[in-house]
């Protein structure tokens, strides 16, 4: 009976957790990044750290764009240089095809405007 209890308890308190994360992450404002495809004159950014985000499944590269600012910002940085995104072959090749992001995060020295600096708002 004593573990019984002990499960019950421990499973209302694990559906509580991820109810209080889930109420904690619609309350925050989204986060962007501007992404560009290239590298830019180098004296306008610090780089911060390369970062790469992916689903182990079928998906589209957009279901990864927030989880992808959000990393960007995680390492400091407020845009994306060499910036790519693709679909790639997983560790079944033959069996699954997974949404992949990556690029260097890098904080910017100036305010951004990345229509002008050829980039995608993500």
């Amino acid at each position: 009976m004593l573990k019984k209890l002990t499960l019950t308890i421990g499973l209302l308190g694990l559906s509580s957790l991820a109810m209080a994360q889930t109420e904690a992450a619609a309350t925050q404002p989204a986060l962007h990044v501007c992404a560009i495809k290239g590298t830019p004159d180098s004296t306008q950014f610090e780089i911060k750290k390369r970062i790469k985000v992916a689903k182990g499944t079928y998906g589209s590269v957009v279901e990864l764009y927030p989880r992808f600012a959000d990393r960007a910002h995680q390492v400091g940085g407020n845009v994306v240089i060499n910036y790519n995104a693709s679909q790639r072959f997983g560790f079944w090749p033959w069996r699954f095809v997974r949404p992949v992001v990556w690029g260097t995060a890098v904080k910017w020295k100036t305010p951004v405007d990345c229509k002008a600096l050829g980039g995608i708002e993500i």
